[in-house]
């Protein structure tokens, strides 16, 4: 049996980073024992442009991604060195005990075949729920890549939880 696997489908400018963090802490609340990353952002670039972070849901060591690219720049842009990194840490996550994987979205990067795409496959390969978020746009590439076996949700707290509760209770 292949691990559950399902996406949070949202409208571009959703704060999803926010709603991931908040279902992060309230599967922490209940004991569940996670893997994989959340997107913190804080405003405190010199353009004001979001910072971004990574957060290693097992060891909760923050993973700066943002790229600060000097005065003059016109934004943000993602440090991969910074993503590889939590991709290390993802994958560590991977060889302990977890019930289940948050990667916090399926972005441009995994779409490009970078980013966590590989440690989102090893996460399923190895036979644990994982939870992620894709931007409806990006749908069409998720869904080449996942496959037609995965769970769509919408992106309310109530209903991913209750996903990830009842994941957890399949038989493996």
């Amino acid at each position: 049996m292949t691990a559950p696997l399902a996406a949070i489908v949202y409208a571009s400018g959703f704060p999803i980073d926010e709603l991931m963090a908040e279902v992060a802490d309230s599967l922490k609340r209940e004991a569940v024992r996670l893997g994989g990353v959340v997107q913190h952002n804080t405003g405190d670039c010199p353009d004001g442009c979001a910072s971004m972070a990574l957060e290693d849901l097992a060891s909760g060591r923050l993973f700066p991604i943002s790229e600060d690219r000097g005065a003059g720049s016109a934004g943000c842009r993602l440090d991969p060195a910074g993503l590889a990194a939590a991709g290390a840490a993802v994958a560590q996550a991977l060889t302990g005990s977890i019930d289940l994987v948050i990667v916090n979205k399926f972005g441009k990067q995994e779409v490009l075949g970078h980013g966590l795409r590989a440690e989102i496959a090893a996460s399923v390969l190895a036979g644990l729920p994982l939870l992620t978020a894709v931007r409806a746009d990006m749908l069409v590439a998720w869904s080449h890549f996942a496959g037609e076996d995965w769970q769509r949700l919408p992106p309310e707290a109530v209903a991913i939880t209750d996903w990830a509760m009842a994941a957890l209770r399949l038989p493996a």
